[in-house]
């Protein structure tokens, strides 16, 4: 799954905004549920991930495709997991809800590249290129310009003239969701990284997310609230968690396909996508800061995917993929 035998950038880029496309209407599917409580959202978007993938994963094992991973690596990932599920997927989905899915998107994107560098570099003693230094600090740029927009999120999501207290929550929500990703993505680098598929890691992952969160949504919902839940929200729930496989797919392809600042530009237009989808459908606040905060984001990481070398020249690495492929943590 990692390596990229027939080089097409065409077909890559297309991958890559099927994976944009596909993630943004997961997020808005997400989105329409912030009624529900966020760990019960993120639970049950868990499954169908778990069993589109996981007997792919079982199949390559039992093949000689892709090994068991070993016994430590299955612990730093289960760890890490744990994190991303927790101050993750649940935070981010709770962010859906107090400052909404335009803001929410590019904020988590954004934290999760900017820590990802530097706990990278402290980590696995990865040096940056002037282009990835100019992206950090491009994407730096953009959480500070989104959160001046926080206020106005706030309030055309809840409805209230909110205090400090919930705006500040709603802000630190997402960038929460974002640092969880960004160490997940360095334990997937540091534990697993070329020694099992992504379908394995992914599957490791969600199910992880089912076993923590199935048990704490009962304490923090309860089976009466879970009870109210209606067909028409599990069939949005569903539809959320297909997109989701199927934008993973999407991406994956689109980085055997194509080098990967190709398929990082195109799977970044989620972020203006959701922005769109923030405005428009939900009415979501719109601002300068939230435009110029979401198309710094965009042009961050593009900048993070470019090297220094001739493009001719750029081979995929396992890490780069894993990362990107894994960036919203899902």
């Amino acid at each position: 799954m990692t390596q990229r035998t027939s080089p097409n950038p065409w077909l890559g880029l297309i991958c890559g905004v099927l994976a944009a496309v596909g993630y943004s209407l997961a997020n808005i599917c997400l989105r329409w549920l912030t009624n529900l409580d966020p760990i019960w959202v993120s639970f049950f978007k868990a499954i169908p991930t778990v069993v589109l993938f996981a007997p792919i994963a079982i199949w390559q094992v039992r093949t000689g495709r892709s090994p068991l991973p070993k016994a430590s690596s299955v612990f730093i990932l289960i760890g890490a997991a744990i994190i991303s599920q927790l101050f993750g997927n649940a935070m981010l989905q709770w962010s859906f809800g107090v400052v909404g899915v335009a803001m929410s998107v590019p904020l988590c994107l954004g934290t999760m590249i900017v820590v990802g560098v530097f706990i990278s570099k402290w980590l696995l003693d990865e040096s940056l290129t002037r282009w990835q230094r100019w992206g950090t600090g491009s994407l730096v740029l953009a959480l500070f310009t989104l959160s001046l927009a926080g206020r106005g999120a706030v309030q055309s999501v809840v409805e209230d003239t909110s205090g400090w207290l919930l705006i500040g929550a709603g802000i630190v929500a997402p960038m929460l969701a974002g640092i969880s990703y960004a160490f997940l993505s360095v334990a997937i680098r540091r534990g697993v990284s070329g020694e099992v598929s992504m379908f394995m890691t992914t599957s490791l992952i969600c199910a992880v997310g089912i076993v923590v969160l199935g048990p704490l949504s009962l304490f923090t919902t309860g089976l009466e609230e879970i009870a109210l839940t209606t067909w028409s929200q599990y069939g949005v729930l569903l539809i959320a968690g297909l997109l989701n496989a199927a934008a993973f797919v999407a991406l994956t392809l689109s980085f055997r396909y194509a080098p990967i600042i190709i398929g990082n530009a195109a799977n970044s237009l989620q972020n203006a996508l959701s922005a769109l989808a923030g405005v428009i459908l939900f009415h979501e606040a719109y601002s300068i800061n939230l435009i110029f905060g979401v198309l710094l984001t965009v042009l961050g990481v593009v900048m993070m995917g470019l090297k220094e070398r001739p493009l001719a020249e750029q081979t995929e690495e396992v890490p780069d993929i894993e990362t990107a492929v894994l960036q919203d943590g899902r």
